[in-house]
């Protein structure tokens, strides 16, 4: 089962309609299963990393069954604030 964060819903309404297509085909690769295609990283325990067409950054949470999307942000942002990994 695939979860979506109120917060994650809001920033997607924010992106112009091309990238609102680009993370929706994102998010639709997790809904198809696990892993998703794409550059995948774990960062610990269930916690997960996915960078989108080299602009944004999708934080993920995957338990074994249910895949949860915890944030989405500019790849600006999450350096930023997560450092440079």
């Amino acid at each position: 089962m695939l979860y979506v964060k109120p917060n994650v819903e809001t920033f997607i309404e924010k992106l112009t309609e091309k990238d609102r297509r680009i993370v929706g085909e994102h998010i639709f690769r997790l809904e198809s299963g696990w892993p998703p295609v794409g550059d995948l990283e774990k960062l610990y325990d269930s916690r997960y990393r996915l960078h989108i067409s080299r602009r944004y950054t999708m934080f993920i949470e995957h338990d074994g069954k249910d895949t949860t999307i915890l944030k989405i942000m500019t790849i600006e942002q999450a350096h930023k604030r997560y450092g440079r990994i």
